[in-house]
């Protein structure tokens, strides 16, 4: 699944940062939004054990993120001349930051899966509506966002 995160996030950062793919913000980030609300919900409705074949859907999901990425680039620009170099360090940051959070959460949810009363592992459903949760209110923040710049 990570992989296929980070696949798809690769191609979309690279398309949008060299001009190939261009969307709009106002697109972007309810997208991302979206995309976070769908995991959350999908987790409480069918549970968080399923790993086969979720790549299918974590490949368009970092397409999608990696657009986000890419608008934090133009932020920043590409310096002329030097695009694939900072275009690639670029991403190995975002890479660098996605395996830094998985170190520091992997364990903590090892340790939960531990304990003895959290056996069923019910907090995994809690902290999926809670994704989920974040997800829509980044939405109605990012719609919001967007109307009001129209």
């Amino acid at each position: 699944m990570i992989t296929a995160f980070t696949a798809g996030h690769s191609l979309s950062l690279a398309l949008a940062a060299l001009g190939a793919l261009l969307l709009s913000p106002a697109i972007v980030e309810p997208a991302i939004a979206a995309s976070i609300i769908y995991v959350g919900v999908e987790n409480v409705v069918l549970g968080t054990d399923r790993e086969q074949g979720r790549w299918r859907l974590t490949l368009p999901f970092g397409f999608i993120h990696g657009l986000g990425f890419a608008g934090a680039l133009a932020e920043v620009g590409l310096p002329p001349g030097e695009e694939a170099p900072a275009l690639a360090l670029f991403n190995l940051g975002v890479e660098a930051g996605q395996l830094l959070a998985l170190a520091l959460l992997l364990p903590l949810l090892a340790a939960l899966d531990a304990l003895p009363g959290l056996r069923a592992r019910p907090w995994r459903r809690w902290l999926s509506l809670a994704i989920a949760l974040a997800g829509a209110l980044w939405l109605v923040e990012r719609v919001a966002g967007s109307a009001s710049a129209a």
